[in-house]
């Protein structure tokens, strides 16, 4: 991630092939839409921005194959400290300028420069950009991610939050608003709220049934909440969608847990 990362992307970079039409089209938009959720599903393994950039080929616009390239830059110039490699960033301005030349008033693209910006911790020029992009198209769903993005660098949970819950209203289809409350869910775990990371688990639960990674997530929550019981039933739910080391990790530290203070300790005496 980070430094290494965004200089091999670079490299790959330079050598593909792009769309050659230097407008926004239709078809254009639908790949920059594929590939930008590839790409936002980045969490370290470079396959998912591979696979973003292949999106972004397919389409016969330039302008939104070249911000979808500034985007994945931006994706991969986060350092393991959650720092942003700086030269990363700078080049994701580079290609987004491209991009920006071609079709300046596209609010799907512009967003990006307030990312840029919120990585680099220039709140001051995001706010900006920020607030005349809303003044265009104040619904629009990737404005709202961005809005997400600001305030959750800025520290501002609250904030986060209620953007979080406009994006979720917004969303289009039902994968879209989901996927948004699974970020929400993650967001309140990484803040420390684990009573409403679980609630919204909990609901999220009830239209993915076999969905081993909520499972997980709540038995991860159970575990910190030392209600490891409940936890263990999670982790039994999850093991049975789907096989996997940290589940099977998970099931071996309740065992130890069960084994000694736990229910299962107090009916055999342990």
């Amino acid at each position: 991630m980070g430094a290494a990362l965004v200089q091999k992307l670079l490299r790959t970079l330079k050598s593909m092939k792009w769309p050659e039409t230097p407008i926004a089209t239709a078809h254009g938009f639908q790949a920059y839409q594929v590939g930008l959720e590839k790409a936002m599903a980045f969490k370290g393994d470079a396959k998912d921005l591979a696979a973003a950039l292949r999106a972004f080929q397919t389409g016969d616009s330039r302008p939104y194959a070249f911000a979808g390239a500034a985007y994945v830059l931006a994706q991969a110039s986060r350092e393991k400290d959650g720092a942003y490699d700086p030269v990363g960033l700078d080049a994701a301005m580079s290609w987004l300028e491209q991009a920006q030349e071609m079709e300046p008033d596209k609010v799907a693209i512009n967003m990006i420069e307030a990312l840029i910006y919120t990585y680099h911790g220039r709140f001051d020029d995001a706010r900006l950009v920020l607030d005349f992009l809303t003044q265009q198209e104040p619904e629009n769903q990737y404005l709202l991610l961005a809005e997400i993005v600001y305030w959750q660098r800025r520290g501002e949970v609250n904030e986060a939050v209620k953007w979080f819950q406009k994006a979720i209203e917004n969303a289009v289809t039902v994968p879209e608003r989901l996927q948004l409350r699974h970020r929400l869910g993650d967001y309140f775990l990484e803040t420390g709220n684990l009573d409403k990371a679980l609630e919204v688990f909990q609901e999220s639960i009830h239209f993915e049934r076999e969905n081993a990674a909520l499972w997980h997530k709540m038995s991860l929550i159970y575990w910190r909440k030392e209600a490891y019981e409940e936890a263990s039933r999670c982790n039994r739910r999850a093991l049975h969608i789907k096989d996997a080391p940290a589940l099977r990790q998970m099931e071996k530290a309740l065992k130890k847990k069960l084994g000694t203070g736990g229910l299962m300790g107090k009916l055999f005496g342990g």
